[in-house]
């Protein structure tokens, strides 16, 4: 769900999940069981409970190991689990938050800038998540890298109204630069395509091949890397290596690497876009 600061994309989320109180009506689907996430339910956990302890409360009906599993996949491993709420950062009380969301009865989850607060190997965390989450969510995020990975669908608010993007967030994101950057705003593409651009010089156009020759690069390198994080962070979460602080270590530091090469690529893939959306 994208849009300007204050059009309500916040206030949405809380009327779809019915704490925001409204003149019309709101109706849920048969079966669906919503649950919020904001930075807000950061001050809804018990802060003298356990990390543990606190997702055995989220009534999921997980056993402890369980449990165990899905909070090693979010970085608390070992003694980890038996901290307290109050002595954990802003960063681990997100995280623990997420997960108590994500291990919710609900199959439809509204979350809210969902990485504020999250480095980028618990945004990857995240990301995998939901990737393999099988109910559905609507996300309000700034973050777009976080947004490219997990939006199948775009919708934006324009006019007080909520419209949906044909394409994928790349397309809304190169569309909407070509809106603002132009006085007469071509309309939404048909199909998820940008629109066409008007017929450029030679020296143009092949500038523009070169370009995106290098973007299908930047974005094999990228899917490639995350690919390769993620069997990273998939071993980091196997008993064998979060009970063994050394591979947790060694893992942590190939993590990294992999998150620093993967913000140059993407800033790299912005750069390529900005300039694309320029010609």
């Amino acid at each position: 769900l994208i849009g300007a600061n204050g059009r309500g994309k916040s206030t949405l989320l809380r009327i779809l999940v019915g704490t925001e109180p409204i003149t019309g009506e709101r109706t849920i689907g048969y079966n669906v069981i919503p649950a919020f996430y904001a930075q807000h339910q950061l001050e809804a956990l018990h802060v003298d409970n356990e990390i543990l302890e606190e997702l055995k409360q989220a009534g999921s009906g997980k056993t402890e190991q369980e449990l165990r599993g899905i909070l090693g996949c979010f970085l608390f491993s070992d003694e980890d689990v038996f901290k307290k709420i109050k002595v954990l950062s802003g960063g681990e009380k997100s995280r623990v938050a997420l997960a108590k969301t994500l291990i919710s009865e609900a199959n439809f989850l509204l979350l809210d800038e969902p990485t504020n607060h999250l480095d980028f190997i618990s945004e990857n965390i995240l990301i995998q998540a939901l990737q393999q989450y099988k109910g559905s969510f609507v996300v309000v995020s700034h973050n777009r890298h976080f947004v490219s990975q997990i939006a199948n669908k775009i919708w934006y608010i324009e006019d007080k109204q909520i419209k949906e993007y044909p394409g994928t967030y790349e397309e809304y994101e190169y569309w909407h630069k070509q809106r603002t950057d132009n006085t007469e705003a071509p309309p939404p593409p048909p199909k998820a395509k940008p629109a066409k651009q008007a017929e450029a010089p030679s020296a143009a156009q092949e500038e523009r091949k070169r370009l995106e020759q290098e973007l299908k690069k930047v974005e094999s390198s990228i899917e490639k890397l995350d690919d390769e994080k993620s069997q990273l962070e998939t071993a980091l979460a196997t008993p064998e290596v979060f009970n063994d602080y050394e591979k947790v270590r060694t893992k942590k530091e190939e993590i990294d690497a992999k998150s620093r090469q993967l913000e140059a690529l993407t800033a790299r893939w912005d750069e390529i876009i900005s300039a694309l959306g320029a010609q």
